[in-house]
């Protein structure tokens, strides 16, 4: 990941080190993985990553990782859409759930399950709980639904959603995961959510 520019490792998250942990395993089986949030570096969009940020760099990181699986990814930034080899980009605006649903009726979309769904959208409780209740039903059984940039703040909300999903969806598992980090002491935080 830092490597392609990604904040997921060695940066300002040490993401890596829990992935590593969970993805090991499966890392060479063909899987459907799709992150949201591409990484923008236009400024004038929420949760950019900075004029030196390089988007698209998580998904380059995942495809080399995952060699042989398919990569996909969305962002509200349609000026930072992209096809590259294994990999597909989408627009999406993760508050709107007209706008998700749209997506995965798309004609490359609305027959793909996945495997992996990481959420590196916008940071904010309710964009993130949009994003999940909308995209859930993509996720095939086995699989992992992570929601990253989980700030400090933020943790009791997600708690108590996830007390109430405990008993609306029992064939997923949870489990917040903080790490420790030198530097980052605000949203080194991340959801795991495992499809039983």
């Amino acid at each position: 990941m830092k490597n392609h520019g990604s904040d997921k490792g060695g940066g300002w998250h040490n993401y890596t080190e829990k992935y590593y942990e969970i993805f090991e395993s499966i890392k060479n089986k063909p899987m459907n993985i799709f992150e949201l949030g591409l990484g923008t570096n236009f400024t004038d969009t929420p949760s950019n990553m900075g004029v030196n940020g390089k988007p698209g760099a998580s998904l380059y990181g995942w495809r080399e990782y995952f060699k042989n699986s398919k990569i996909f990814g969305a962002d509200i930034d349609k000026r930072i859409l992209f096809k590259s080899d294994n990999i597909e980009t989408f627009y999406c605006d993760q508050k709107n759930p007209t706008d998700i649903k749209n997506m995965w009726e798309n004609e490359l979309l609305k027959n793909i399950t996945f495997d992996i769904i990481i959420d590196d959208g916008l940071h904010e409780y309710e964009a993130n709980i949009i994003f999940f209740e909308n995209s859930i039903h993509k996720l095939n059984k086995g699989g992992f639904f992570i929601i990253e940039d989980l700030l400090n703040e933020s943790i009791s909300s997600f708690e108590n959603k996830i007390s109430e999903y405990k008993i609306t969806k029992p064939e997923l598992c949870f489990e917040i995961v903080k790490l420790e980090h030198d530097k980052n002491i605000y949203d080194n935080n991340f959801l795991i959510i495992k499809y039983k």
